[in-house]
Formats: C-alpha cells, structure tokens, sequence
C-alpha cells in the first residue's frame, strides 16, 4: 500500500479524520478516493473511533458500494437476526415482541393490544360474549349442514324414544298430523319433519321433553361465535405480519442463548421475506444518516424490531395495523357451529 494512502487509512480508523474530510471537502469523497483505491476493506464502521461518521460510513458501503460483507457485519449487530444458508430468521424468546410492529393507538384497544393477546401465551383479552343468541332455532337448527341434521335426528329420537306427546289446541299442527288416537310420538319416519319446523321443534324444548338441549345448543353458539371473533382477528395479526415475514415458516426450536452455551432455551423463529433484512438495514442507515446524530448508530439499536420501531416512531415506515371487528364473520360463525355440534350432543 502506497504510504501517503496507509497514512490516511491510519488517520481514518484513529479518528483523526477532520483533516481528511477537509482536504477531501466532505466524508463523501473521502470514502470515493479509498473506494477507488481499493481501501474500504481496511476500514471498520463499528469502530469506537469513528462512531461520529458510522452512519455515513454504511450508508456508503452499503447503499453505493453495496458491499455484502458489510451487510453480513450490520446483521451481526442485530441480536434478534439470525442468518442461514436459506435466509435471514428473526429469533425471540416471547412470539408477543412481535406485537411491538403494530400501531398501539390511544383507543380502547388497539392492534397492538390484539396483537399482543393474538401472540402471547395468555390468549384471554377477549371479553367472550355469554349470550350470544336468542333465537337457537334461527341462529343454530338452521345453520346445520345433513351430517349435523343427521346427528340431531338421533339424539332426539335417543331421548324421546317411546315418549308420549298428547296432541291437543296448544301443541302444534304438525303433531296432529302424524298423530294416533290423539297421541303423537318421535319416529325416525317424522323427526325430519319436525326439525324442519320452528313451531313443533321450539315446541320440544319450551314444554321440557329436551331439557338439556336449549342450553347445549346455546352453548355450541357461544363456543362458536367467541373463536370465530378470535379466530378472525388471529388471522388479521397473521396477515399484517406477513408484511415482513413467511408466516409459515414459524416455528418454536430450542437453542442455546449464545455460542458456547450449555443452556438450552426455547426461542420462536420466523423467516424473513426475501431482501427484507438488506432493504430494511439499508433503508435505516440511509434515513438516520440524514440526522447526523450518531444516537441512531445501527450498534445501539441493538435489534431488528427496535430498528423498526425507530423508522415506525418517525413516521419512516408504517406501523402494521388492522380495523378490529364488532362481530365475527357469521359464515364462519356457521362453520364453527358444523364443527363443534357433536362435541355437545
């Protein structure tokens, strides 16, 4: 190397580098003349000596020169970031740090809270709605696919085998109809028919002859709509998440919590989407360069997701966020009722 340029290189990584940029007129060119020839690789941007021009420094080598070993040293300063050979995994001990992506607003409840509830193990945050019909004909009989009628049919027809009904002015017309000397009874020949009709079947369970089946049916539609609600918004905290990662790569894995370690703990690891890590590391060193404060160094931000919470808290990049439902989605609510029916009857 010549010895005039090892001088400069000495005097850069020392930190006596105002006469350089002096000479040069500003950092910008300092960095082009030992980019052109060939001195970069000398220099090392996480130096304490040169921590006041880190960020100019990266800015230059990652997003002019777009140098992959400096790429490979800024993932190194972020702990939460682990690199494979098929990518980039972000790696925490609490899935529910990643609630901290999402808009915590000044309302009630925001997507942050949801979110936080969505990924933590204590998945309660849900006030669940006890009364959640009053109509268990309208909102639970009509919903049953013929599997789930089929099912309905045989319990009643196992409760009220033999069961005498006496057909008089108050019960109704459909009784008479398949009525025997005034005397109805339940028959697999007419069971159909009567959960086919609001009239005769409310008749059952409001005269006592199917006393636990109103409140199990109730019971089918609480469980129903409260994991629809629940289910919903998982699925819209999944979505939004997906902004930065593959979803289904997620997975809990026991490793240890620094090389050398004997200690395993449970981490939740989640793959990044491909050219996120690059683009956000860039897009950070570029944005906080602009500020000129070397608070902002990438090696204090420490993490992937405090570096996202800076650009969110700036307004550089939007928070993840979702509308919270009122109410789930009732198809689902009806997918839902299908599933859990035989759990109850």
């Amino acid at each position: 190397m010549n010895e005039k340029y090892l001088k400069y290189v000495n005097d850069f990584n020392t930190g006596d580098i105002d006469h350089l940029v002096d000479m040069f007129d500003n950092m910008e060119n300092v960095l082009r003349f030992f980019h052109k020839k060939d001195l970069l690789q000398y220099i090392d941007p996480f130096d304490s000596d040169v921590e006041d021009y880190q960020l100019e420094i990266l800015n230059y080598l990652l997003n002019v020169v777009n140098d992959k070993k400096t790429l490979d040293y800024c993932v190194a300063q972020l702990s939460d970031i682990i690199p494979t050979d098929d990518g980039y995994y972000l790696r925490v001990r609490d899935r529910e740090d990643l609630a901290d992506l999402f808009y915590g607003s000044s309302r009630d409840t925001s997507a942050r809270d949801v979110a936080r509830a969505v990924l933590g193990e204590d998945n309660d945050m849900f006030e669940r709605w006890g009364d959640t019909t009053d109509d268990i004909y309208n909102d639970v009989v009509e919903e049953l696919d013929n599997e789930n009628i089929e099912h309905l049919k045989k319990y009643m027809l196992n409760v009220l085998t033999n069961w005498k009904i006496e057909v008089d002015d108050e019960t109704p017309d459909l009784f008479n109809n398949y009525s025997e000397d005034g005397i109805f009874y339940l028959t697999p020949e007419n069971v159909g028919d009567v959960i086919g009709d609001k009239e005769s079947f409310m008749y059952l369970i409001d005269n006592g002859y199917l006393d636990d089946l109103e409140s199990e049916l109730a019971n089918v539609h609480s469980n129903a709509y409260n994991s629809a609600y629940e289910t919903e918004v998982y699925n819209d905290v999944i979505s939004e998440l997906e902004t930065f990662f593959d979803m289904k790569s997620a997975k809990w894995e026991a490793a240890p919590p620094f090389e050398g370690s004997q200690k395993l703990i449970e981490f939740y690891k989640i793959k990044f989407n491909p050219n996120e890590v690059a683009n956000s590391i860039k897009k950070y060193v570029a944005d906080r360069n602009n500020w000129g404060y070397s608070d902002n160094n990438l090696n204090y931000v420490s993490t992937w997701i405090n570096m996202m919470n800076t650009f969110m808290d700036n307004g550089d990049e939007p928070w993840l966020d979702f509308r919270i439902p009122d109410y789930p989605d009732s198809r689902l609510v009806d997918k839902y009722i299908n599933e859990f029916l035989p759990d109850y009857i």
